[in-house]
């Protein structure tokens, strides 16, 4: 089973010491992966420099960069933050950054001489209470006319706001997002979608939901990735029940011991690539418990994960 389209959201299960973080990415590039979901941090990370990208990053991977840890800062400070702000200002600022994601597209892509970044990933941040749709969709007008090195714009999906519940991040539901990015009629290698299992399951209070958006979405033709994420209805060493804390799965392997809680496991996953189809990309985005683990125990976490998915893919080909 190949794993060429997988991607490792490195960024998450990275240590924080600079030593071993650089650790940590040295030994996921010995994976056989696709590439990494790369994090577009506040201007200033060591992180975004290309030389550290050419470091650390194998050249022949793709990159799929994703605006959450930045937007995440920017909404602390200025709650209407975002791509479909109904605030101009704010919504600036958030064109700014995705400027921010371009530029790195084109500089990897002139050094490279070709492309590095395969996608950019937006959010319809802040959500109904202080956004549109109608700006969300003026954002994308702007950013799609820009050069972005070959970059495909992804619409990531990420729990909605669902009146009298407490969200993770509360944006527009993903009929709504599904509709704007319809009405561009463009190719889904310029405008596609993006799917993050956790956070659809945190929206809906049910793994149910993560199976049914990720449905919904392939059957568009839109779905270009799919983000395997974990959830949970309990608290557990990641935080609170529902929180956007991205567990793993549940599952025999010993680096998953943990999270046995997480609503995510081996059937889940193989329910999820089943709805999911011919998607190009699959992301496997995972936090480390206990927080200082060390290098070997995250890339254990990791392989492990791998290891479920080519299972799963497996189980799913024999059924065929």
């Amino acid at each position: 089973m190949t794993t060429q389209d997988l991607f490792v959201s490195a960024y998450i299960t990275a240590p924080t010491d600079p030593a071993a973080e650089d650790a940590f990415y040295d030994a996921v590039a010995g994976l056989d992966l696709g590439g990494l979901e790369f994090a577009l941090s506040p201007a200033g990370a060591r992180t975004l420099d290309p030389d550290w990208i050419d470091a650390h990053v194998p050249a022949h991977w793709d990159l799929v960069v994703t605006l959450v840890p930045t937007m995440t800062v920017r909404r602390a400070d200025q709650p209407a933050y975002g791509l479909a702000s109904a605030d101009d200002g704010a919504r600036d600022r958030a064109l700014d950054d995705v400027a921010r994601a371009r530029d790195l597209a084109r500089a990897l892509a002139d050094r490279h001489g070709r492309r590095r970044v395969a996608a950019i990933e937006v959010h319809t941040a802040p959500g109904p209470l202080l956004g549109t749709t109608a700006a969300f969709a003026r954002s994308l007008d702007e950013l799609l006319g820009w050069d972005l090195a070959g970059a495909e714009v992804l619409v990531e999906h990420c729990d909605a706001h669902v009146p009298g519940q407490a969200p993770a991040k509360g944006f527009f539901t993903l009929d709504e997002e599904i509709a704007v990015v319809r009405s561009f009629d463009l190719p889904p290698e310029r405008l596609g979608l993006s799917v993050n299992w956790g956070r659809s399951a945190i929206e809906g209070r049910d793994p149910a939901t993560a199976v049914d958006h990720t449905r919904t979405a392939a059957a568009t033709g839109l779905l270009r990735a799919l983000v395997l994420s974990g959830a949970t209805d309990a608290d557990t060493a990641w935080g609170p029940a529902w929180g956007d804390m991205h567990i793993p799965p549940r599952g025999d392997a010993p680096a998953l011991a943990a999270s046995a809680a997480s609503l995510l496991g081996p059937d889940e996953i193989a329910a999820t690539l089943a709805a999911a189809g011919d998607v190009p990309r699959v992301g496997l985005k995972w936090a480390a418990r206990p927080a200082d683990a060390d290098v070997a125990a995250r890339l254990a976490i990791v392989t492990a994960t791998v290891e479920q998915v080519v299972a799963a893919r497996g189980a799913l080909a024999a059924t065929r």
